[in-house]
């Protein structure tokens, strides 16, 4: 996995009143290869690791982005996919598609709960 892959770190409106919180977002097969899969829009991997998941599609190519919101947690995801064997391209816009929604649980589980976060998945 050593080919660049675009990662996308904006501002979006849509996580909290103020309509600048920080979000990321990369290639569903990429963020899929570091933690897992499972669930809406291959999600449940990420969702486990940080309470929450954001999904993108681009309507012409059909590709899907997840992605994650919160300061700390895009720099925490972005660590975890270069850990995992990802060369990082970070485009500073919103990815190519349509915004979908989020999913998120009650609370968000904590670093040492995270496992995913501290070893790819192989």
């Amino acid at each position: 996995m050593n080919e660049r892959q675009a990662v996308y770190l904006f501002k979006n409106g849509n996580f909290a009143p103020a309509g600048n919180t920080i979000v990321c977002a990369a290639p569903r097969d990429l963020v899929v290869s570091v933690f897992g899969g499972g669930g809406l829009y291959e999600s449940n991997g990420l969702s486990a690791s940080f309470g929450g998941a954001a999904f993108f599609r681009q309507e012409e190519t059909g590709a899907y982005y997840l992605g994650v919101w919160g300061k700390r947690n895009a720099s925490r995801f972005r660590s975890a996919l270069r850990r995992g064997g990802a060369v990082l391209d970070i485009v500073r816009e919103p990815p190519p598609g349509r915004f979908l929604g989020f999913g998120k649980k009650n609370e968000r589980p904590s670093r040492r709960d995270t496992p995913a976060l501290i070893q790819p998945k192989s």
